[in-house]
Protein backbone atom coordinates (compact mmCIF):
# COMPACT_ATOMS: atom_id res chain seq x y z
CA UNK A 1 0.00 0.00 0.00
CA UNK A 2 0.82 3.45 -0.74
CA UNK A 3 1.12 6.44 1.95
CA UNK A 4 -2.38 7.55 0.70
CA UNK A 5 -4.75 10.11 2.36
CA UNK A 6 -6.72 7.67 4.25
CA UNK A 7 -2.90 5.81 5.82
CA UNK A 8 -2.29 9.78 6.62
CA UNK A 9 -5.55 10.43 8.52
CA UNK A 10 -4.80 7.52 11.24
CA UNK A 11 -0.67 8.65 10.91
CA UNK A 12 -1.89 12.00 12.06
CA UNK A 13 -4.25 10.85 14.65
CA UNK A 14 -1.12 8.99 16.18
CA UNK A 15 0.43 11.64 15.64
CA UNK A 16 -1.82 13.84 17.87
CA UNK A 17 -1.92 11.43 20.29
CA UNK A 18 2.13 11.11 20.88
CA UNK A 19 3.10 14.56 20.06
CA UNK A 20 0.97 17.89 20.65
CA UNK A 21 2.33 19.69 23.63
CA UNK A 22 5.90 18.33 22.87
CA UNK A 23 8.94 20.84 22.79
CA UNK A 24 11.38 20.36 19.50
CA UNK A 25 14.97 19.74 21.82
CA UNK A 26 16.82 18.79 18.38
CA UNK A 27 16.97 19.46 14.17
CA UNK A 28 18.52 17.31 12.31
CA UNK A 29 18.92 16.75 8.18
CA UNK A 30 20.69 13.35 8.22
CA UNK A 31 20.02 12.82 4.28
CA UNK A 32 18.70 15.03 1.67
CA UNK A 33 15.33 14.45 1.56
CA UNK A 34 14.69 13.59 5.18
CA UNK A 35 14.27 15.59 8.70
CA UNK A 36 14.60 14.31 12.06
CA UNK A 37 12.83 16.39 14.74
CA UNK A 38 13.36 15.31 18.37
CA UNK A 39 10.60 16.41 20.27
CA UNK A 40 10.09 16.35 24.08
CA UNK A 41 7.23 14.76 24.92
CA UNK A 42 5.46 12.76 27.88
CA UNK A 43 8.44 12.96 29.82
CA UNK A 44 10.53 10.96 26.84
CA UNK A 45 12.18 11.97 23.58
CA UNK A 46 10.46 11.23 20.27
CA UNK A 47 12.19 11.09 17.31
CA UNK A 48 9.46 12.29 14.04
CA UNK A 49 10.81 11.52 10.74
CA UNK A 50 9.64 13.91 8.09
CA UNK A 51 10.60 12.21 4.60
CA UNK A 52 10.30 14.01 1.08
CA UNK A 53 11.94 11.25 -0.66
CA UNK A 54 10.89 10.26 -4.03
CA UNK A 55 10.23 6.84 -3.43
CA UNK A 56 9.85 6.62 0.44
CA UNK A 57 8.06 10.05 1.36
CA UNK A 58 6.43 9.65 4.39
CA UNK A 59 5.76 11.32 8.28
CA UNK A 60 5.96 8.92 11.32
CA UNK A 61 7.67 8.72 14.69
CA UNK A 62 10.83 6.45 14.31
CA UNK A 63 13.07 4.51 16.53
CA UNK A 64 15.60 4.16 13.87
CA UNK A 65 19.33 5.79 14.53
CA UNK A 66 20.42 8.45 12.79
CA UNK A 67 23.78 10.48 12.50
CA UNK A 68 24.11 14.22 12.12
CA UNK A 69 25.97 15.08 9.34
CA UNK A 70 29.30 17.07 9.86
CA UNK A 71 28.45 20.16 7.61
CA UNK A 72 24.50 20.84 8.23
CA UNK A 73 22.32 21.70 5.24
CA UNK A 74 20.70 25.12 4.48
CA UNK A 75 17.63 23.98 5.46
CA UNK A 76 18.04 22.47 8.98
CA UNK A 77 20.34 25.57 9.53
CA UNK A 78 17.09 27.51 8.73
CA UNK A 79 14.31 25.42 11.02
CA UNK A 80 16.82 25.57 14.14
CA UNK A 81 16.83 29.10 13.72
CA UNK A 82 13.12 29.48 14.10
CA UNK A 83 11.88 27.02 15.49
CA UNK A 84 14.53 25.22 18.18
CA UNK A 85 12.22 24.77 21.21
CA UNK A 86 9.17 25.15 19.77
CA UNK A 87 5.88 23.98 21.03
CA UNK A 88 4.32 21.63 18.83
CA UNK A 89 0.43 23.01 18.97
CA UNK A 90 -0.78 19.97 16.72
CA UNK A 91 -0.80 18.07 13.40
CA UNK A 92 -3.76 18.61 11.02
CA UNK A 93 -3.88 17.18 7.24
CA UNK A 94 -5.59 19.14 4.40
CA UNK A 95 -8.58 17.54 4.36
CA UNK A 96 -7.68 13.77 2.80
CA UNK A 97 -5.32 14.77 0.79
CA UNK A 98 -1.29 13.72 1.64
CA UNK A 99 -0.66 17.25 3.52
CA UNK A 100 0.12 17.18 6.95
CA UNK A 101 0.80 21.04 8.43
CA UNK A 102 2.38 21.00 11.86
CA UNK A 103 1.32 23.87 14.15
CA UNK A 104 4.28 25.20 16.35
CA UNK A 105 4.91 28.14 18.12
CA UNK A 106 8.70 29.43 19.28
CA UNK A 107 9.91 32.50 20.69
CA UNK A 108 12.45 34.85 18.94
CA UNK A 109 15.83 36.24 20.61
CA UNK A 110 13.57 38.89 22.45
CA UNK A 111 10.71 36.17 23.70
CA UNK A 112 7.90 37.35 21.19
CA UNK A 113 6.10 34.57 20.06
CA UNK A 114 6.02 33.87 16.35
CA UNK A 115 3.86 31.51 14.65
CA UNK A 116 5.14 28.56 12.01
CA UNK A 117 3.49 25.89 10.37
CA UNK A 118 5.90 23.16 9.17
CA UNK A 119 4.04 21.25 6.21
CA UNK A 120 5.28 17.59 4.60
CA UNK A 121 3.83 17.39 1.16
CA UNK A 122 3.62 13.69 0.20
CA UNK A 123 3.67 13.45 -3.72
CA UNK A 124 6.30 11.34 -4.93
CA UNK A 125 8.90 13.08 -6.87
CA UNK A 126 7.53 16.73 -5.78
CA UNK A 127 7.06 15.81 -2.41
CA UNK A 128 8.85 18.51 -0.36
CA UNK A 129 8.79 20.08 3.53
CA UNK A 130 8.05 24.10 3.93
CA UNK A 131 8.72 26.22 7.11
CA UNK A 132 6.34 29.02 6.61
CA UNK A 133 5.41 31.89 8.84
CA UNK A 134 1.66 32.43 9.70
CA UNK A 135 1.89 35.53 10.25
CA UNK A 136 3.08 36.46 6.48
CA UNK A 137 2.18 33.33 4.84
CA UNK A 138 5.64 33.60 3.23
CA UNK A 139 7.61 30.39 2.51
CA UNK A 140 10.89 30.86 5.35
CA UNK A 141 13.00 27.69 3.81
CA UNK A 142 12.39 24.31 2.18
CA UNK A 143 13.94 20.80 1.76
CA UNK A 144 13.66 21.26 -2.36
CA UNK A 145 14.30 24.52 -3.35
CA UNK A 146 12.86 24.35 -7.28
CA UNK A 147 13.17 27.58 -9.87
CA UNK A 148 10.58 28.97 -11.48
CA UNK A 149 11.14 27.94 -14.72
CA UNK A 150 10.67 24.07 -13.49
CA UNK A 151 7.48 25.56 -11.35
CA UNK A 152 4.86 28.31 -13.46
CA UNK A 153 2.07 26.90 -11.14
CA UNK A 154 3.43 28.10 -7.67
CA UNK A 155 6.72 30.10 -6.32
CA UNK A 156 8.73 27.05 -4.48
CA UNK A 157 12.07 29.21 -3.20
CA UNK A 158 12.11 31.23 0.62
CA UNK A 159 10.02 34.36 0.68
CA UNK A 160 7.47 33.30 -2.36
CA UNK A 161 4.17 33.27 -0.76
CA UNK A 162 3.05 29.80 0.12
CA UNK A 163 0.11 28.32 -2.01
CA UNK A 164 -0.95 25.20 -1.70
CA UNK A 165 -0.83 22.24 -4.82
CA UNK A 166 -3.92 22.01 -7.14
CA UNK A 167 -7.21 21.23 -5.72
CA UNK A 168 -8.85 18.13 -7.02
CA UNK A 169 -12.85 18.39 -6.70
CA UNK A 170 -13.02 15.14 -4.42
CA UNK A 171 -14.97 14.31 -1.73
CA UNK A 172 -13.45 13.60 1.55
CA UNK A 173 -14.65 10.39 2.33
CA UNK A 174 -14.40 10.71 6.10
CA UNK A 175 -17.10 13.70 5.64
CA UNK A 176 -19.34 12.06 3.31
CA UNK A 177 -22.73 11.34 3.74
CA UNK A 178 -24.29 8.02 2.84
CA UNK A 179 -25.60 9.24 -0.50
CA UNK A 180 -21.71 9.68 -2.04
CA UNK A 181 -21.48 5.92 -1.85
CA UNK A 182 -24.00 5.26 -3.84
CA UNK A 183 -23.64 4.37 -7.64
CA UNK A 184 -20.01 3.12 -7.10
CA UNK A 185 -19.68 0.79 -10.07
CA UNK A 186 -15.60 -0.08 -9.88
CA UNK A 187 -12.89 0.97 -7.46
CA UNK A 188 -11.88 3.23 -10.07
CA UNK A 189 -14.88 4.84 -9.29
CA UNK A 190 -14.20 5.34 -5.31
CA UNK A 191 -10.89 6.76 -6.86
CA UNK A 192 -12.36 9.40 -8.88
CA UNK A 193 -15.30 10.01 -6.50
CA UNK A 194 -13.29 10.03 -3.27
CA UNK A 195 -10.02 11.61 -2.12
CA UNK A 196 -7.13 10.54 -1.22
CA UNK A 197 -7.43 7.07 -2.27
CA UNK A 198 -4.99 4.77 -2.87
CA UNK A 199 -5.44 2.10 -5.67
CA UNK A 200 -4.89 -1.00 -2.54
CA UNK A 201 -7.45 1.42 -0.41
CA UNK A 202 -9.97 1.51 -3.07
CA UNK A 203 -9.84 -2.57 -3.97
CA UNK A 204 -10.79 -3.17 -0.36
CA UNK A 205 -13.51 -0.67 -0.51
CA UNK A 206 -15.07 -1.99 -3.41
CA UNK A 207 -15.25 -5.36 -2.18
CA UNK A 208 -17.21 -3.50 1.17
CA UNK A 209 -19.37 -1.37 -0.45
CA UNK A 210 -22.39 -2.40 1.44
CA UNK A 211 -20.75 -1.23 4.53
CA UNK A 212 -18.11 1.47 3.23
CA UNK A 213 -18.67 3.75 6.10
CA UNK A 214 -17.89 1.53 9.10
CA UNK A 215 -15.13 0.63 6.70
CA UNK A 216 -13.79 3.84 6.88
CA UNK A 217 -14.61 4.05 10.78
CA UNK A 218 -12.35 1.65 11.11
CA UNK A 219 -9.43 4.11 10.02
CA UNK A 220 -10.27 6.00 14.04
CA UNK A 221 -9.15 3.05 15.64
CA UNK A 222 -6.38 1.49 13.54
CA UNK A 223 -5.12 -2.19 13.46
CA UNK A 224 -1.49 -1.54 12.02
CA UNK A 225 0.02 -4.64 10.00
CA UNK A 226 1.68 -6.01 6.93
CA UNK A 227 -0.20 -8.37 4.96
CA UNK A 228 0.81 -9.64 1.10
CA UNK A 229 -1.44 -8.75 -1.49
CA UNK A 230 -3.82 -11.47 -3.00
CA UNK A 231 -3.89 -10.46 -6.25
CA UNK A 232 0.10 -9.96 -6.74
CA UNK A 233 1.60 -11.01 -3.73
CA UNK A 234 3.60 -7.86 -2.75
CA UNK A 235 3.84 -6.81 0.79
CA UNK A 236 2.14 -3.87 2.00
CA UNK A 237 1.41 -2.20 4.82
CA UNK A 238 -1.85 -1.03 6.31
CA UNK A 239 -3.71 0.90 8.85
CA UNK A 240 -6.67 -1.56 9.11
CA UNK A 241 -7.25 -4.90 8.30
CA UNK A 242 -7.86 -6.05 4.58
CA UNK A 243 -9.64 -9.15 4.93
CA UNK A 244 -10.53 -8.80 1.15
CA UNK A 245 -7.58 -8.05 -0.53
CA UNK A 246 -4.71 -9.25 1.50
CA UNK A 247 -3.09 -12.85 3.24
CA UNK A 248 -0.93 -13.18 6.07
CA UNK A 249 -1.37 -10.08 7.76
CA UNK A 250 1.48 -9.65 10.79
CA UNK A 251 -0.13 -6.95 13.42
CA UNK A 252 2.07 -4.20 14.90
CA UNK A 253 1.66 -1.82 18.05
CA UNK A 254 1.43 1.58 15.92
CA UNK A 255 1.68 2.59 12.97
CA UNK A 256 5.03 4.40 13.24
CA UNK A 257 6.61 1.12 14.50
CA UNK A 258 4.70 -0.52 11.35
CA UNK A 259 6.49 1.84 8.74
CA UNK A 260 9.62 1.69 10.50
CA UNK A 261 9.50 -2.53 9.84
CA UNK A 262 8.44 -2.06 6.52
CA UNK A 263 11.10 0.38 5.26
CA UNK A 264 13.81 -0.98 7.28
CA UNK A 265 15.77 -2.11 4.17
CA UNK A 266 14.36 -0.43 1.37
CA UNK A 267 14.99 3.01 3.34
CA UNK A 268 18.71 1.58 4.65
CA UNK A 269 19.64 0.32 1.03
CA UNK A 270 18.73 4.16 -0.36
CA UNK A 271 20.65 5.74 2.07
CA UNK A 272 23.63 4.11 1.80
CA UNK A 273 23.45 4.36 -2.37
CA UNK A 274 23.34 7.74 -1.38
CA UNK A 275 26.73 8.28 0.90
CA UNK A 276 28.42 5.67 -1.67
CA UNK A 277 27.37 6.59 -5.31
CA UNK A 278 30.47 7.66 -6.35
CA UNK A 279 32.31 4.60 -4.56
CA UNK A 280 29.97 2.17 -5.94
CA UNK A 281 30.08 3.68 -9.72
CA UNK A 282 34.05 3.64 -9.87
CA UNK A 283 33.87 -0.27 -8.38
CA UNK A 284 31.19 -1.15 -10.73
CA UNK A 285 33.89 0.35 -13.73
CA UNK A 286 36.78 -1.97 -12.02
CA UNK A 287 34.54 -4.86 -12.32
CA UNK A 288 33.17 -3.94 -15.52
CA UNK A 289 37.15 -4.09 -17.27
CA UNK A 290 37.90 -6.68 -14.74
CA UNK A 291 35.27 -9.32 -16.33
CA UNK A 292 36.83 -7.96 -19.77
CA UNK A 293 39.57 -8.87 -18.97
CA UNK A 294 38.98 -12.32 -17.98
CA UNK A 295 37.16 -13.19 -21.19
CA UNK A 296 40.24 -12.00 -22.91
CA UNK A 297 42.51 -14.09 -20.52
CA UNK A 298 40.11 -16.98 -21.09
CA UNK A 299 40.51 -16.17 -25.03
CA UNK A 300 44.49 -16.04 -24.65
CA UNK A 301 44.52 -19.33 -22.32
CA UNK A 302 42.43 -21.41 -25.41
CA UNK A 303 44.97 -20.21 -28.09
CA UNK A 304 47.63 -22.12 -26.20
CA UNK A 305 45.98 -25.52 -26.85
CA UNK A 306 47.53 -25.20 -30.45
CA UNK A 307 50.73 -25.28 -28.85
CA UNK A 308 51.49 -28.70 -29.32
CA UNK A 309 50.58 -28.53 -33.23
CA UNK A 310 53.21 -25.61 -33.94
CA UNK A 311 55.86 -28.18 -32.23
CA UNK A 312 54.83 -31.12 -34.04
CA UNK A 313 54.77 -28.72 -37.80
CA UNK A 314 58.18 -27.80 -37.07
CA UNK A 315 59.49 -31.18 -35.60
CA UNK A 316 58.00 -32.76 -39.32
CA UNK A 317 59.60 -29.27 -41.17
CA UNK A 318 62.87 -30.08 -39.89
CA UNK A 319 62.50 -34.06 -40.32
CA UNK A 320 61.30 -34.05 -44.02
CA UNK A 321 63.54 -30.51 -44.80
CA UNK A 322 64.71 -32.07 -48.12
CA UNK A 323 61.20 -32.39 -49.24
CA UNK A 324 60.04 -29.01 -49.17
CA UNK A 325 60.50 -26.70 -52.14
CA UNK A 326 61.58 -23.47 -51.18
CA UNK A 327 58.73 -20.93 -52.36
CA UNK A 328 55.55 -23.31 -51.61
CA UNK A 329 52.59 -21.84 -49.42
CA UNK A 330 52.33 -25.19 -47.80
CA UNK A 331 53.39 -28.96 -47.91
CA UNK A 332 51.21 -32.28 -46.67
CA UNK A 333 53.37 -34.35 -44.86
CA UNK A 334 53.08 -38.02 -43.08
CA UNK A 335 52.85 -37.58 -38.99
CA UNK A 336 54.76 -40.74 -37.91
CA UNK A 337 52.96 -40.39 -34.36
CA UNK A 338 49.70 -41.73 -36.10
CA UNK A 339 50.45 -42.11 -39.75
CA UNK A 340 47.91 -39.75 -40.65
CA UNK A 341 49.09 -36.67 -43.37
CA UNK A 342 49.14 -33.15 -42.04
CA UNK A 343 48.43 -30.50 -43.92
CA UNK A 344 51.16 -27.42 -43.05
CA UNK A 345 51.03 -23.66 -44.26
CA UNK A 346 54.21 -22.43 -45.44
CA UNK A 347 55.74 -18.83 -45.77
CA UNK A 348 56.84 -18.75 -49.66
CA UNK A 349 59.42 -16.35 -48.59
CA UNK A 350 61.08 -18.05 -45.63
CA UNK A 351 63.69 -21.30 -46.34
CA UNK A 352 62.97 -24.23 -45.14
CA UNK A 353 64.83 -24.72 -42.08
CA UNK A 354 63.12 -20.82 -41.41
CA UNK A 355 59.84 -21.95 -41.79
CA UNK A 356 60.53 -24.84 -39.26
CA UNK A 357 61.83 -22.24 -36.71
CA UNK A 358 59.19 -19.98 -37.05
CA UNK A 359 56.92 -22.81 -35.82
CA UNK A 360 59.55 -23.86 -33.14
CA UNK A 361 59.15 -19.73 -31.82
CA UNK A 362 55.41 -19.51 -32.02
CA UNK A 363 55.08 -22.88 -30.11
CA UNK A 364 57.86 -21.36 -27.00
CA UNK A 365 55.81 -17.92 -27.17
CA UNK A 366 52.80 -19.86 -25.98
CA UNK A 367 54.59 -22.30 -23.53
CA UNK A 368 55.96 -19.39 -22.20
CA UNK A 369 53.06 -17.26 -21.97
CA UNK A 370 50.51 -19.99 -20.41
CA UNK A 371 52.28 -18.94 -16.82
CA UNK A 372 51.66 -15.15 -17.19
CA UNK A 373 47.90 -15.79 -18.44
CA UNK A 374 47.09 -17.83 -15.77
CA UNK A 375 48.82 -15.80 -12.87
CA UNK A 376 46.57 -12.74 -14.18
CA UNK A 377 43.48 -15.02 -14.48
CA UNK A 378 43.98 -16.12 -10.96
CA UNK A 379 44.95 -12.27 -9.78
CA UNK A 380 41.84 -10.88 -11.95
CA UNK A 381 39.27 -13.38 -10.63
CA UNK A 382 39.96 -12.70 -7.20
CA UNK A 383 39.81 -9.30 -7.51
CA UNK A 384 36.23 -9.68 -9.35
CA UNK A 385 35.26 -11.65 -6.06
CA UNK A 386 36.36 -9.21 -3.99
CA UNK A 387 34.86 -6.42 -5.65
CA UNK A 388 31.45 -8.25 -5.52
CA UNK A 389 31.75 -8.95 -2.08
CA UNK A 390 32.05 -5.41 -1.29
CA UNK A 391 29.14 -3.80 -3.41
CA UNK A 392 27.07 -6.63 -1.75
CA UNK A 393 27.99 -5.93 1.73
CA UNK A 394 26.44 -2.50 0.95
CA UNK A 395 23.20 -4.78 0.16
CA UNK A 396 23.23 -5.93 4.26
CA UNK A 397 25.03 -3.81 6.09
CA UNK A 398 23.75 -1.09 8.65
CA UNK A 399 24.38 2.83 7.61
CA UNK A 400 26.97 2.96 10.31
CA UNK A 401 28.80 0.20 8.89
CA UNK A 402 29.42 2.37 5.48
CA UNK A 403 32.29 4.11 7.05
CA UNK A 404 34.08 0.61 7.87
CA UNK A 405 33.84 -0.16 4.59
CA UNK A 406 34.75 2.95 2.72
CA UNK A 407 37.95 2.89 5.73
CA UNK A 408 38.95 -1.09 3.65
CA UNK A 409 38.71 0.70 0.41
CA UNK A 410 41.27 2.81 1.14
CA UNK A 411 43.84 0.95 2.48
CA UNK A 412 42.85 -1.76 -0.07
CA UNK A 413 43.89 1.50 -2.44
CA UNK A 414 40.44 1.83 -4.81
CA UNK A 415 39.88 4.64 -3.44
CA UNK A 416 41.66 7.61 -2.30
CA UNK A 417 41.39 9.00 1.20
CA UNK A 418 40.42 12.42 1.40
CA UNK A 419 42.45 14.96 2.90
CA UNK A 420 39.78 16.45 5.69
CA UNK A 421 37.16 14.02 6.44
CA UNK A 422 34.32 15.53 8.76
CA UNK A 423 32.79 12.28 9.89
CA UNK A 424 33.24 11.14 13.51
CA UNK A 425 35.36 8.78 13.95
CA UNK A 426 33.79 5.85 15.22
CA UNK A 427 35.35 3.84 18.23
CA UNK A 428 37.99 1.23 17.15
CA UNK A 429 35.79 -2.15 18.09
CA UNK A 430 35.89 -4.65 15.54
CA UNK A 431 32.72 -6.83 14.53
CA UNK A 432 29.25 -6.15 16.33
CA UNK A 433 28.57 -8.63 19.21
CA UNK A 434 25.18 -10.81 20.15
CA UNK A 435 24.82 -13.23 22.42
CA UNK A 436 23.16 -17.02 21.49
CA UNK A 437 19.57 -17.75 23.43
CA UNK A 438 22.22 -20.42 25.49
CA UNK A 439 24.55 -17.76 26.80
CA UNK A 440 27.45 -18.39 23.72
CA UNK A 441 28.71 -15.02 22.47
CA UNK A 442 28.87 -14.30 18.75
CA UNK A 443 31.04 -11.47 16.78
CA UNK A 444 30.26 -10.16 13.14
CA UNK A 445 32.36 -9.29 10.94
CA UNK A 446 31.13 -5.62 9.29
CA UNK A 447 33.43 -5.70 6.65
CA UNK A 448 36.56 -7.72 4.84
CA UNK A 449 39.05 -6.15 7.28
CA UNK A 450 36.80 -6.53 10.29
CA UNK A 451 36.33 -10.42 9.15
CA UNK A 452 39.76 -10.88 8.46
CA UNK A 453 41.05 -9.67 12.15
CA UNK A 454 38.30 -11.71 13.70
CA UNK A 455 38.88 -15.03 11.46
CA UNK A 456 42.74 -14.38 11.71
CA UNK A 457 43.57 -12.44 14.42
CA UNK A 458 41.29 -12.51 17.43
CA UNK A 459 39.16 -16.07 17.16
CA UNK A 460 40.45 -18.88 19.17
CA UNK A 461 41.54 -22.18 17.44
CA UNK A 462 38.90 -23.50 18.71
CA UNK A 463 36.25 -21.46 18.38
CA UNK A 464 33.53 -21.94 15.92
CA UNK A 465 33.47 -20.09 12.43
CA UNK A 466 30.10 -19.65 10.14
CA UNK A 467 29.64 -18.11 6.40
CA UNK A 468 27.10 -18.99 4.06
CA UNK A 469 28.05 -20.80 1.37
CA UNK A 470 29.75 -19.61 -1.37
CA UNK A 471 28.05 -15.74 -1.13
CA UNK A 472 29.08 -13.17 -0.27
CA UNK A 473 28.39 -12.35 4.14
CA UNK A 474 30.09 -11.70 7.27
CA UNK A 475 32.26 -13.71 8.86
CA UNK A 476 30.59 -15.35 12.39
CA UNK A 477 32.61 -16.23 15.62
CA UNK A 478 30.58 -18.51 17.77
CA UNK A 479 32.86 -18.12 20.84
CA UNK A 480 32.41 -21.90 21.90
CA UNK A 481 34.46 -25.18 21.60
CA UNK A 482 31.78 -27.37 21.88
CA UNK A 483 28.61 -25.26 21.03
CA UNK A 484 25.03 -27.04 21.38
CA UNK A 485 22.84 -27.52 18.54
CA UNK A 486 20.66 -24.61 18.96
CA UNK A 487 23.58 -21.91 19.38
CA UNK A 488 25.21 -23.62 15.74
CA UNK A 489 21.36 -22.92 14.22
CA UNK A 490 21.07 -19.37 15.97
CA UNK A 491 24.80 -18.36 14.84
CA UNK A 492 23.96 -19.70 11.19
CA UNK A 493 20.87 -17.77 11.08
CA UNK A 494 23.12 -14.43 11.50
CA UNK A 495 25.12 -15.31 9.47
CA UNK A 496 22.38 -15.86 6.59
CA UNK A 497 21.10 -12.70 7.93
CA UNK A 498 24.44 -10.27 7.03
CA UNK A 499 25.09 -11.74 3.49
CA UNK A 500 23.38 -11.12 0.06
CA UNK A 501 21.18 -14.18 1.25
CA UNK A 502 19.83 -12.06 3.28
CA UNK A 503 15.62 -12.36 2.28
CA UNK A 504 16.17 -16.23 1.09
CA UNK A 505 15.09 -18.89 2.34
CA UNK A 506 16.78 -22.08 3.32
CA UNK A 507 20.41 -20.70 2.86
CA UNK A 508 23.26 -23.40 3.12
CA UNK A 509 25.94 -22.03 6.24
CA UNK A 510 29.25 -23.65 6.58
CA UNK A 511 30.72 -23.98 9.92
CA UNK A 512 34.05 -25.31 10.79
CA UNK A 513 36.62 -24.90 13.67
CA UNK A 514 38.78 -21.70 13.31
CA UNK A 515 41.99 -24.23 13.52
CA UNK A 516 40.56 -25.72 9.75
CA UNK A 517 40.87 -22.07 7.99
CA UNK A 518 43.20 -20.41 6.44
CA UNK A 519 44.45 -17.36 4.58
CA UNK A 520 46.98 -17.85 1.17
CA UNK A 521 49.39 -15.31 0.78
CA UNK A 522 48.80 -12.22 -0.87
CA UNK A 523 44.74 -12.83 -0.83
CA UNK A 524 42.15 -10.11 -0.65
CA UNK A 525 40.68 -9.09 2.78
CA UNK A 526 37.64 -11.20 3.94
CA UNK A 527 39.23 -14.48 2.00
CA UNK A 528 39.88 -17.81 3.26
CA UNK A 529 40.07 -21.41 2.89
CA UNK A 530 38.78 -23.87 4.79
CA UNK A 531 38.39 -27.83 5.09
CA UNK A 532 36.42 -30.35 7.18
CA UNK A 533 33.37 -27.98 7.27
CA UNK A 534 29.79 -29.19 7.82
CA UNK A 535 26.48 -27.48 5.79
CA UNK A 536 23.19 -26.47 7.54
CA UNK A 537 20.26 -24.80 6.15
CA UNK A 538 18.71 -21.73 7.70
CA UNK A 539 16.08 -19.01 7.19
CA UNK A 540 17.20 -15.48 8.09
CA UNK A 541 15.20 -13.98 10.87
CA UNK A 542 15.38 -10.46 11.85
CA UNK A 543 13.46 -10.66 14.72
CA UNK A 544 15.67 -13.15 16.42
CA UNK A 545 18.73 -11.08 15.30
CA UNK A 546 16.83 -8.17 16.67
CA UNK A 547 16.54 -10.27 20.15
CA UNK A 548 20.20 -11.84 20.42
CA UNK A 549 21.73 -8.57 19.51
CA UNK A 550 19.96 -7.17 22.72
CA UNK A 551 21.28 -10.18 24.78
Amino acid sequence: MSFDGMFTHSMVNELNQNLTGGRIAKIQQPFANELILTIRSNRKNQQLLLSAHPSYARVQITKQPFENPAKPATFVMSLRKYITSAIVQGFHQLNNDRIVMIELSAKNELGDIHEYTLITEIMSRHSNIFLISKETGKIIDLIKRVSPENNSFRGLLPNDDYKLPPKQDKINPFTASQSDFSNLESAGDIRQKFEGIGIDTSDEMFENLDSLQEFIKNYENPNPNAARSIKNNKLGFFPTLFSKTTKDPVSYENLSDLLDNYYLDRARVDRIEQQTKSITHRLSIILKKDKSKVKKLNKQLKQTKIMDEYNLYGELLTTYMSKIERGSKSITLTNYYNNEEVKIKLNPEYSPSDNAQSYYKKYRKLQNSIPHIKEQLEITTNEINYLESVLASLEYVDIEDVDGIIEELIESGYIKKKRKNGRKKRKKTVGEKFMTTNGIEMVVGKNNIENDKLTMKLAQKNHYWLHVKDIPGSHVILKDSDPDENSIVEAAQIAAYYSKARDSNKVPVDYVQVRNIRKPNGAKPGFVIFEGQKTILVDPDRKLVGKLKEG
